[in-house]
Parts: C-alpha cells; sequence; structure tokens
C-alpha cells in the first residue's frame, strides 16, 4: 500500500502526464503524420501502463516525460507555430486573389468583345465596298468617313489587342514597300486584296487585333478563303498579309487582358490550395528522420527498463530543438 504522500507523488504525475499525453494528442491531429500519431499511440500504452499498475515505479513515468515527451512537444509546437503563420500567409493569398479575379470578372466580357467585333468586321465590309465604288467611279462619298470603324480599335485596342513582340516586328509587318497599290486621299489599299475583295464580295470577318504602343494593326479573314490581308490604322492602309509573315504571329482570337491575369490567378490559386493541403503532414527531412529514430526507440522491448540509464544530455530529441525549421 502507497502512503498518502506517496499517492499525492503518484496522482501527481499520473495528471501531469495525462496533460503531455493531450499535447501530444493534438499535434499528431493537427500534423496527421502517421510516425507522429504512432508517437502518441506508445506514448498512452506507457501511461496507461503506469495508470493501471501502481506497483511501477511512477518516477519512470515522470522521466520519460522530461526526457522524451517535453522535447517531443517542444519542437512540434515551434513547428506548428511556422506551419500556422505559413499557413495564414497562403490563405491570405488565395482570398486576396479571389477578390481580384470576381473584380476582373465584372469588368471583363469577352463575349461582348466577340460579338462587338463582328459587327466591327460588317462596318470594315461596308466600309470597303465604299472604297472599291469610289475608286471606280473616281468621285469621294461626301458622306464617306472613318469614325465608326476608328471606334471599335479606341474603345477595345487597349484591352482586347495582342501586343506585339518589338517595334521590328511591327516594321516587318507593315512594310507596304514593292507593293502595288491605289492610293487616294481617304485610303491606300493593294490592287490585288481589291481585286480579291470585289471577287468574293467582301465576305470579311475579324481575325484579330495587334499593337505596338499606340499603333494598332487589324488582321481580317476572307470568309470563302484561307488569305488574310490587314488594316494599318494610322494610315489607312490595306493590303494582303504575307504567309510567312503571318506563320510568326499569334493570330488567333483576342482575349481581354484581365481574362489573362484571370486565368494566371486561378491556376495560381489552384497550386496555393494544392500547398494546403500537404502543408501540415509535410516535415523537413531531418525531423523526419529523428522522428522515426525516436519511434523506434520508445517502441523498444526494454525501453523502460533502459529508461533510469539514459542521459537526458543525450537525449535525441534535444538537438533538434536548435534545428532552423523549414516548412516550406
Amino acid at each position: 500500500m502507497m502512503t498518502e504522500g506517496l499517492e499525492e507523488t503518484y496522482d501527481q504525475i499520473i495528471r501531469d502526464s495525462a496533460k503531455k499525453l493531450s499535447v501530444v494528442k493534438m499535434l499528431s491531429n493537427f500534423f496527421n503524420h502517421k510516425d507522429l500519431f504512432a508517437v502518441y499511440v506508445r506514448t498512452k500504452v506507457i501511461h496507461n501502463l503506469f495508470e493501471s499498475n501502481k506497483n511501477l515505479d511512477a518516477n519512470k513515468l515522470e522521466l520519460f516525460h522530461v526526457q522524451y515527451t517535453s522535447s517531443l512537444i517542444e519542437l512540434f509546437q515551434k513547428i506548428k507555430k511556422a506551419k500556422e503563420q505559413q499557413y495564414l500567409l497562403i490563405t491570405d493569398e488565395i482570398y486576396i486573389n479571389d477578390d481580384l479575379i470576381k473584380k476582373l470578372e465584372r469588368e471583363t466580357d469577352t463575349l461582348d468583345f466577340q460579338q462587338a467585333a463582328k459587327q466591327h468586321a460588317a462596318n470594315m465590309a461596308k466600309k470597303l465596298k465604299e472604297i472599291y465604288t469610289m475608286l471606280v467611279s473616281g468621285d469621294v462619298s461626301p458622306t464617306f468617313g472613318w469614325g465608326d470603324v476608328m471606334l471599335f480599335s479606341a474603345t477595345k485596342g487597349n484591352e482586347f489587342y495582342r501586343d506585339l513582340p518589338n517595334g521590328e516586328v511591327f516594321l516587318k509587318l507593315t512594310d507596304c514597300e514593292n507593293k502595288k497599290t491605289y492610293q487616294a486621299e481617304y485610303a491606300v489599299i493593294e490592287k490585288k486584296l481589291m481585286g480579291k475583295l470585289n471577287k468574293f464580295n467582301f465576305r470579311i470577318k475579324f481575325a484579330c487585333g495587334l499593337r505596338f504602343q499606340n499603333e494598332y494593326v487589324e488582321v481580317y479573314d476572307f470568309v470563302d478563303s484561307n488569305e488574310k490581308f490587314l488594316f494599318i490604322n494610322s494610315i489607312k492602309t490595306f493590303y494582303l498579309l504575307d504567309n510567312d509573315i503571318a506563320a510568326e504571329l499569334d493570330l488567333s482570337k483576342n482575349t481581354s487582358d484581365k481574362t489573362a491575369i484571370i486565368i494566371d490567378l486561378k491556376g495560381k490559386n489552384e497550386q496555393l490550395k494544392e500547398k494546403l493541403t500537404t502543408i501540415k503532414t509535410t516535415l523537413p527531412a531531418e525531423v523526419e528522420e529523428v522522428l522515426s529514430g525516436y519511434l523506434d526507440k520508445i517502441s523498444g522491448v526494454d525501453f523502460l527498463e533502459e529508461l533510469q540509464n539514459v542521459d537526458e544530455q543525450t537525449n535525441i530529441l534535444r538537438a533538434m530543438l536548435n534545428i532552423n525549421i523549414n516548412t516550406k
């Protein structure tokens, strides 16, 4: 039978042990790591052994926690704090990106641009018919003007037209030298292009808009042909697009600069969310190694018998407390 003093000491050791066990359980739940959970199970087995058998020396249980559990808790609370800070930073970044995505989506309507581009192509076809009529007749229509056509690039160009890589590409694209053209004060158009436009009854569609600084170039397709032609806005010039030059450029449908930002932000958020799913379970390699060794140590058959011979300064976790925790 225990004396009253020994009974109180035993009860206090069991209560302190239960508190440490609770902390280890919380840490194992937070990290969701198999080795840490196995450590919790083994620690609970050791605790239960002393709690259910008062004939064992409870000082061994206390010594176990002093030499092992306390160091384990200190290490993983340090890692947990770093993980939580990183988790919050990533979560905040996701929220900020989501807010920006919603704002940009409200400001962007790609469908509206595509519909406007169809109307713009119809206006340009009408304009080209007028130019053809004026060239044939030699008379300039008093109602002819560029306002309706130029409005499209003025309102859509900055957001939707695709940037050309550099000025050299722009100059190469817009080089009109050695082309046979009709020249008038209201427009310049390649003769071969005018013949094709008339042949295909001016059936054209807007392919895309390109820009270099404040200069705009529009690319058009023939509905009934694979050929393309250009309209250089600033000098009101039309000519057929060379296939070799076309092959060097991205002539796909325009998308809003804001749409590109939205796509990038959504991709970034997917990466961040994936990182959040693993951030708690991913431990630095040196921590993984020591945790595995720690588990092997406390799971040894003769562990409790050897406990009193363990020098606290040789505790395998002690060195770990000085590790510069890297949770990236």
